[in-house]
């Protein structure tokens, strides 16, 4: 079977994680969430890849370069998902009868992705119910009896179900090339964009064809559409990979210090080691030539990746993952991901999403918690919007740094290439390739011994 990953679109939602990357390309535990999806694909029995896109797909071609299995289609700007899939059929055919679609930012759960390309032709697969609050988010599907029906756009009622991926013949791409300018049977008072969504194929197919069957989907599906779904992505794929370390793995040169308290099991790849003092409260997987030393806890399940260094009385919350090449040193707190060479130094508290090569200052605090108790509202593309979790930290974009002291509001974001001054308090959002200082006002008199009564 050959499978189409759709990776196109410039991923604005998702902004600052995408300028600087194919958001296909965003981190999910140490592994860009494309690769976890083609390995899957691969597991289930496929037999050729082909990702297609147009935004930034260099780093993409480089992931699959040896992997001859795996076709990179590098697209013209398209209109939308149902057009990208129909350039990268037109370039590299379907290999088989039936042929399966899956999209690149998206997080799967290996067993559906099995479930899904043992389907028969014309499946879709469904996600399982998520909060009704956020349907009105997202194209949700319709249907009953086992029979997807039509996708309510962005409107505040219908199921409240995802379609993760599909399965289609060969006449189903003339209708991905037909596909219409606008989302089909928009209520009064809709406003769609021009985009041409696979969705609009599938809906208008069924009209004219038959109608695709729903698959329900057994494990997690995340679309990392928003920054804070790539925080929910990493949160439940450490969960997944920890939970599966059933008993401690020393790789080559690995070591625990005897002194080291391990409340759980650990997998330390090739010359990594938990050292002096350290504690672990949970399942451990660590990269190669990683070192934990000198007092470090890491207080619950995580993923760490290689040549990272954990050190000097810092603290790990369960759930985390840091990248590889990263530095979290001398009582630093961190929540969240780091994505790789992001560096911690000294005494700070962190929670939220830090891309690569993010330097954070010393003495820099995070707040997590609104003097109202809710959660941050978030602005995407100008519309605001509540994330349902992980709203209330700290979203800062690639190749960004602060000076000493600063302080961010819950929920705030930074765009990539910025400086933010020693001691700024960040209360708004920050563009990308700006600098903030703090403008002080200096008062200068004299004084002297006189000034006590000499």
């Amino acid at each position: 079977m050959t499978v189409y990953i759709l990776a196109g679109g410039t991923g604005t939602r998702v902004w600052p994680f995408a300028e600087c990357r194919n958001k296909a390309m965003l981190p999910v535990a140490n592994e860009p969430a494309i690769k976890r999806t083609a390995d899957a694909c691969f597991a289930a029995g496929a037999t050729e890849i082909v990702v297609a896109g147009w935004h930034m797909m260099g780093d993409i071609r480089n992931l699959f370069v040896e992997n001859k299995a795996v076709t990179v289609v590098e697209t013209s700007v398209t209109r939308g998902s149902a057009e990208t899939l129909a350039l990268a059929a037109a370039a590299c055919p379907p290999s088989g009868e039936t042929f399966a679609v899956l999209f690149g930012d998206c997080l799967y759960a290996p067993g559906d992705i099995a479930l899904l390309l043992s389907a028969d032709s014309y499946t879709a697969l469904i996600s399982r119910e998520f909060n009704s609050d956020d349907k009105g988010d997202w194209l949700c599907v319709n249907g009953d009896d086992g029979i997807v029906e039509s996708f309510s756009a962005h409107e505040p009622y219908g199921s409240y179900r995802l379609m993760e991926g599909f399965t289609a013949e060969e006449d189903f791409l003339a209708y991905a090339r037909g596909a219409c300018e606008f989302f089909p049977d928009m209520t009064v008072g809709g406003m769609p964009p021009a985009e041409r969504f696979v969705e609009s194929a599938i809906v208008s197919y069924g009209k004219n064809r038959r109608p695709f069957v729903s698959l329900m989907a057994e494990g997690y599906f995340v679309d990392m559409d928003k920054p804070w779904l790539v925080l929910e992505a990493n949160w439940l794929c450490t969960e997944a990979i920890c939970g599966g370390i059933t008993e401690n793995s020393l790789a080559y040169g690995a070591s625990i210090d005897p002194s080291a308290v391990i409340n759980g099991k650990v997998r330390l790849g090739r010359n990594s080691r938990i050292g002096r003092n350290c504690t672990v409260n949970g399942n451990l997987w660590v990269g190669d030539n990683t070192v934990i030393e000198n007092g470090a806890i890491i207080d619950g399940n995580a993923v760490i990746g290689s040549r990272t260094n954990i050190e000097n009385f810092c603290y790990i919350a369960g759930g985390s993952v840091i990248g590889n090449d990263c530095r979290v040193l001398h009582c630093a707190e961190f929540e969240g991901v780091l994505m790789d060479k992001a560096y911690l130094y000294h005494y700070m508290e962190i929670e939220g999403l830090l891309g690569k090569n993010v330097d954070i200052g010393a003495s820099c605090v995070c707040g997590t918690l609104r003097f109202d108790d809710k959660n941050a509202r978030h602005n995407v593309r100008g519309r605001k919007e509540t994330p349902r979790s992980f709203s209330n930290g700290v979203f800062i974009g690639d190749y960004s740094r602060t000076g000493v002291n600063c302080t961010f509001y819950p929920g705030v974001y930074i765009g990539c290439n910025s400086a933010v001054g020693p001691g700024v308090v960040v209360t708004e959002n920050i563009p990308s390739k700006t600098r903030v200082l703090v403008r002080q006002e200096l008062s200068v008199s004299p004084w002297g011994p006189e000034h006590y009564g000499w």
